[in-house]
């Protein structure tokens, strides 16, 4: 009887393999799905460029980067550009000095914009290397004293209007997604994708807090109408140096309600 029952014990082994497979398919789906979503391309949008919209008003300052593959050196200019994606003018260039990063841009209430470098000193935070303000409408340039130049990084845009609308975005996951949150608790989805996992986006309400500045690499357009409308209008906006790996106020954008350019300049 003993031998017969140790003979009718079924083995073991067969349910290991079988688990070893069922585990090996499960990792290779989750393995394969995620280096399909690495491999995603960024959502596609409009461009303004192609189709300037003269009801959107105000104006953005963007970064736009040059390198030079040869000297390493790496240059750009402060570009500023209409909202509405009809004109666009450069109002600064700049070089890194070699320990500079930024700029960070911010409007002044009157229309000139701030332009501030930092540097990054071994373990510490962000010093102000130079600030210098630009009349975009004449552009003369003016040097900040030394004994002026803010301690710190300044606060970026604004995401809640004055009535309590909230501009909340989710980078979790493969998935982005763009809501707009009203005070008494409603919200509504503006955009939302399937990403690659390395996609973020960033927004603040325009000053005029009729329209969304987003960025996620580009400039994007958006409208807060159902439904919304997302456009590109700037393509690539970047920064000098170590610009952004730090401090992620230092962002090299900026926006303001007035139209400073006319059509066409």
């Amino acid at each position: 009887m003993r031998e017969q029952a140790a003979s009718d014990k079924k083995p073991i082994w067969p349910y290991i393999v079988v688990a070893l497979v069922l585990g090996l398919v499960v990792v290779g789906f989750f393995v394969i799905r995620d280096l399909i979503a690495f491999g995603r391309p960024a959502p596609e949008f409009p461009a303004l460029a192609d189709a300037p919209d003269p009801s959107l008003h105000g104006t953005v300052a963007y970064f736009a980067m040059v390198g030079d593959p040869k000297t390493q050196i790496q240059s750009g200019c402060v570009r500023v550009v209409a909202a509405s994606g009809a004109a666009s003018e450069d109002v600064l260039c700049v070089t890194d000095a070699g320990y500079d990063t930024g700029p960070q841009l911010a409007f002044l209430p009157d229309g000139r914009l701030e332009v501030t470098m930092f540097s990054w000193p071994t373990d510490q935070s962000p010093v102000v290397a130079w600030q210098k303000i630009v009349d975009v409408r004449t552009g003369e340039t003016e040097d900040v004293p030394p004994a002026q130049l803010p301690a710190a990084p300044a606060v970026q845009g604004a995401t809640v209007t004055p009535t309590g609308e909230q501009i909340i975005v989710d980078n979790g996951g493969n998935e982005s997604e763009l809501v707009l949150a009203t005070a008494d608790g409603a919200s509504r989805t503006l955009w939302s994708a399937e990403v690659s996992p390395d996609y973020s986006m960033q927004a603040i309400w325009a000053p005029n807090w009729e329209w969304v500045l987003a960025y996620d690499g580009r400039l994007l357009v958006v409208t807060v109408d159902d439904p919304a409308q997302v456009r590109v209008l700037v393509a690539e906006a970047s920064g000098l140096g170590g610009w952004g790996s730090t401090d992620p106020r230092i962002a090299p954008y900026a926006v303001t309600d007035l139209d400073l350019l006319a059509a066409g300049d």
